[in-house]
């Protein structure tokens, strides 16, 4: 069940999650960004799938914007690897009717190795 900004403290941690990045889901990115592919997953299609994995965990009002995000990026993964995330609610602001949630990010590979890790700010109605 998704849960509510209001729901959140500062150091939530959204349940794990773990997903495959197949070849289909490669494609699929590669042609939303009109670009051509090798054998290693582009790593901002590893964030893109990080956080739609995270947005099902997190109710997003109709008009949430998600305002930056800051990735870092450690090594390559190749296509059909699976790929395990972690988030959790580093900030948590409100001010007047504007609510942000700054999420911070961790992904690793199947050996545990940190595949990339960064935060996302996203800004929410009220």
């Amino acid at each position: 069940m998704p849960v509510t900004y209001e729901e959140l403290t500062v150091g939530y941690e959204f349940p794990p999650a773990s997903y495959e990045l197949n070849a289909s889901l490669v494609a699929k990115y590669l042609g939303a960004v009109d670009s051509a592919g090798d054998d290693s997953v582009p790593p901002l299609a590893v964030a893109a799938r990080a956080l739609a994995a995270l947005a099902e965990w997190l109710h997003l009002p109709a008009g949430t914007i998600h305002a930056s995000q800051d990735f870092e990026f450690f090594k390559l993964v190749p296509v059909g690897a699976t790929v395990h995330c972690q988030a959790k609610v580093g900030r948590k602001l409100t001010r007047g009717s504007m609510r942000m949630l700054v999420l911070e990010l961790s992904v690793a590979d199947s050996s545990g190795q940190k595949v990339q890790s960064g935060k996302a700010t996203i800004i929410l109605p009220a």
